[in-house]
């Protein structure tokens, strides 16, 4: 079991708040994942740290609070980790390319996902925790 707080294991590359909840493949008319993958780009800047030479894999801890109608979990990751993949970032035709942290959103990159939701009873939140694995 890993703990993502073990400042001798993980970097916390990235710790950012925003004031919405997105799932992947939300059908609604006029929502796009692209548009989302990009607002979460545009939330990280600024906020996300350097990346620390030589990362093992990656890992993300996601908190999600939802006022409105509720959210698969298992669609919730998916667009944020997209966001900070440069294979996807190239895709979109992104102009953040800076913030492609790992090539591909496989296992070999990858490695811990934690979704954690929690019903709201005012506003929608998520925050995202990106933690850089340097040492297992």
């Amino acid at each position: 079991m890993f703990t993502l707080d073990d400042y001798d294991k993980f970097v916390k590359v990235l710790a950012l708040d925003v004031p919405w909840a997105h799932t992947y493949a939300d059908t609604r008319p006029g929502k796009t994942d692209r548009e989302r993958r990009e607002n979460y780009r545009a939330a990280a800047i600024g906020v996300i740290q350097a990346t620390p030479p030589s990362v093992l894999w990656w890992a993300f801890r996601i908190t999600v609070g939802r006022a409105g109608r509720s959210l698969d979990v298992d669609n919730i990751a998916k667009t944020i980790i997209d966001s900070f993949c440069a294979r996807q970032i190239a895709r979109d035709n992104s102009s953040f390319t800076h913030l492609g942290l790992y090539p591909d959103d496989t296992f070999d990159h990858v490695r811990i996902l934690q979704v954690i939701g929690n019903r709201s009873t005012t506003v929608d939140s998520t925050r995202i925790e990106v933690f850089a694995c340097i040492r297992e």
